[in-house]
């Protein structure tokens, strides 16, 4: 995995929403990052859901096995599958 790649974990939706540009709630925290360790703990464990949230081409040169793609300015599309799922978010851009 490029060392580069920045990783965060979204408790919610509205989270989500918040770091991708959409209205956010005054003082609302959008994005924890955990260390690689961490991450790679959870994603093993499936615990997460693990969001690539670059473009689709990006996505096709190289991800996370498992990563969904839903490039960044698609994801009000995917809300419903995504809240379906009930797991904390874990997006990744470089």
């Amino acid at each position: 995995m490029n060392p580069r790649v920045r990783i965060a974990v979204f408790a919610s939706l509205a989270a989500l929403l918040a770091a991708c540009g959409s209205a956010t709630a005054q003082g609302q925290r959008t994005a924890v990052r955990i260390p690689m360790a961490e991450f790679k703990q959870l994603h093993q464990q499936d615990a997460v859901v693990v969001l690539d949230v670059r473009d689709t081409q990006s996505y096709a040169e190289g991800h996370i096995p498992g990563a969904l793609s839903v490039p960044e300015d698609n994801v009000q599309q995917h809300l419903a599958r995504l809240k379906a799922l009930k797991k904390p978010i874990v997006t990744y851009c470089a």
